[in-house]
Parts: structure tokens; C-alpha cells; sequence
């Protein structure tokens, strides 16, 4: 199966969504970038040779990053270094996210930009550890009081995105003879997550309130 091919049939909604909203916002990524978590996942090719620097860091040494750290204890950073911060899916792993903000605040420079995604109506997946899921009211009020202002907060898909996302998952688990079959589903999913984007689902009582997950861009 060809990269597009297992692109099409196993990338999760989520991230797909997460590659083109990193894509539309590929502009805000300058000057010296600090990548968090950063394991080069999904479609969205980072603008590495676009910027002064780009650090990617992790908190495992496996996975052979430049710099080993927990993002609640940056204390190899200097502060006011960092033009970006990119945490793309990685405050669900933290413990102790208060922390992580505050150092993220810290290391970063004045007008500097923080780069967070998040999922919310997703399965739990340990990397290593996968400690909490926050609401968008949450998000907002956490970010306000750690001073950072909230420049573009995006819900990643709505009740048919988790549904629909719910059924690939279902599908997957099907030995690979049923598994074909329930392939040919997915275009009519396709056509049925669209619905998220239409003004009957975004401001329905009922459905609006399923969210798959979040997109911020928050500056210090």
C-alpha cells in the first residue's frame, strides 16, 4: 500500500484535520522553534528549513530528539529564547500541565507564539502516559490566567467527526478479509463528517457539544 493509500485508509480524522490546520497556520512558525513531542506524524511537512532553528525535543531519549526534556521542567532553556513553541498533541500526556504553561510562558520571547493541539472525544494512547482531557472553557480560562492571548482556537470536528471516526476504528478491528469490505464505507463517512462544518451542526444544542479535540495559537 502506497503512502497516500494508508494516508487515506488509517489516518484518524483528528489528524487529518491537525495536518491541514498546521498547514493553514504554516506562516507563524519563525525564528527559533522549539518543537515539543514532536514525532513527525500525519501529512504536514514542517517548514524546518524555513526558520532560524528548530529543536525538537522529547522526553525520551529513543526517539533520538536534540533535546531530552519534560516540558513542566524546562530548566535547560533560557528564558525569553524561543520565538515558537509547537506542543502539537502533547498536554494530554503531561501531569502537570500548569507547570508546562508556565514554562512554555517563561522560554518564550515577548510576541512569541504557542502552538497547541489537543484531542478531547479520543481513544486514551500512552506516550507514555495519557493523564487528562480538557474542554475549550477549560483551555481558554487556563491559558488567559497563565497570561497568553488566545489569537485562533479551532474545534477540530464536531458529533459526526467522533462518530464517524468511532466507526473507522470498529472497522479496522475487523479481520483484514471483513476489513476490505467495510473499506468501502468510507467514502459515505467522508460526506458524513462534512456535516460538522454546516451552521445546523455548529450551533445545534445537542451536537455541538461532541468535540474531537482542539487547535490553539496563543501569544505571550
Amino acid at each position: 500500500m502506497n503512502k497516500s493509500l494508508k494516508y487515506y485508509f488509517w489516518a484518524t480524522y483528528h489528524r487529518k484535520k491537525l495536518d491541514e490546520l498546521q498547514e493553514k497556520h504554516k506562516r507563524v512558525y519563525k525564528g527559533i522553534v522549539l518543537d515539543i513531542g514532536g514525532r513527525d506524524r500525519g501529512r504536514f511537512n514542517k517548514p524546518r528549513d524555513k526558520v532560524k532553528k528548530w529543536i525538537f525535543a522529547d522526553i525520551e531519549k529513543k526517539h533520538n530528539p536534540d533535546l531530552v526534556l519534560d516540558v513542566a521542567k524546562m530548566k535547560g532553556i533560557k528564558s525569553q529564547s524561543i520565538d515558537v513553541i509547537s506542543a502539537i498533541e502533547l498536554f494530554e500526556h503531561v501531569e502537570e500541565i500548569d507547570k508546562g504553561l508556565d514554562e512554555c510562558y517563561r522560554v518564550l520571547k515577548k510576541g512569541g507564539i504557542l502552538i497547541i493541539s489537543v484531542p478531547f472525544l479520543f481513544p486514551i494512547h500512552a506516550d507514555p502516559y495519557d493523564f487528562q482531557r480538557w474542554t475549550e472553557y477549560k483551555w481558554r480560562k487556563k491559558l488567559t490566567t497563565k497570561r497568553f492571548q488566545v489569537n485562533t482556537f479551532e474545534i477540530t470536528g464536531r458529533f459526526f467527526t467522533v462518530y464517524c471516526g468511532m466507526i473507522k476504528t470498529f472497522i479496522k478491528s475487523f479481520p483484514s478479509i471483513f476489513r476490505y469490505v467495510g473499506y468501502l464505507l468510507y467514502p459515505l463517512l467522508d460526506l458524513i463528517v462534512k456535516a460538522d462544518n454546516t451552521k445546523l451542526i455548529k450551533n445545534h444544542y445537542i451536537f455541538n457539544k461532541y468535540h474531537d479535540g482542539y487547535f490553539i495559537i496563543a501569544k505571550k
